[in-house]
């Protein structure tokens, strides 16, 4: 039971600081494709796996999506960030060994992300698609039809996912362990 109670505390906290860190809007642009924000309010999700475990994170990152929809996201917006943090749990969550957990986070990630994308600005808001190329045309590629832009931009999305990954990993880590050793979990 105190165990369970511990678990119940830590994604309590963590959910509340991801809705506060996205509420206080703890982002940086991804250059080029400034749409793509790295997000720091991702890492109370990755602590509360590595402190709770991967159900209480999935549903810290599913607290963070709803706070983002009562804030005034858009639905797609905050659905693709729990998808991307989603995925990237789950990427840790099957490495089982962590010296692997950065690879397979990122893999994961970087694999969901992509087909999301994909299906985004592919098929369902092609006309976004026009705006990516807009921003990729003004830092200096040179894109030749809808074709190369789709693919640029998925590649750097992809780059954008993978050092999202570690940005949201490492510095958790590094939390986790002082606090499993500062409480003695």
């Amino acid at each position: 039971m105190a165990r369970r109670s511990v678990s119940i505390a830590v994604t309590a906290t963590m959910s509340a600081l991801a809705v506060v860190a996205s509420l206080l809007r703890l982002e940086l642009p991804f250059p080029i494709l400034t749409f793509l924000k790295f997000d720091f309010a991702e890492l109370p999700s990755v602590l509360t796996l590595m402190l709770a475990g991967p159900w209480w994170s999935y549903f810290c990152a599913l607290m963070h999506m709803l706070g983002l929809l009562a804030r005034g996201s858009d639905p797609l917006g905050a659905a693709m960030k729990f998808l991307a943090v989603a995925s990237m749990l789950a990427g840790l969550h099957a490495a089982g060994r962590w010296r692997l957990a950065i690879l397979s986070a990122a893999a994961v990630r970087v694999a969901v992300m992509s087909l999301a994308n994909l299906l985004v600005l592919g098929y369902l808001f092609p006309a976004w698609l026009a705006y990516s190329e807009r921003l990729l045309r003004a830092a200096g590629f040179s894109v030749r039809g809808e074709g190369e832009a789709l693919a640029l931009t998925l590649a750097l999305v992809a780059v954008f996912n993978a050092l999202h990954t570690a940005i949201s990993v490492v510095p958790s880590a590094i939390v986790a362990r002082r606090v499993r050793r500062a409480l003695k979990l």
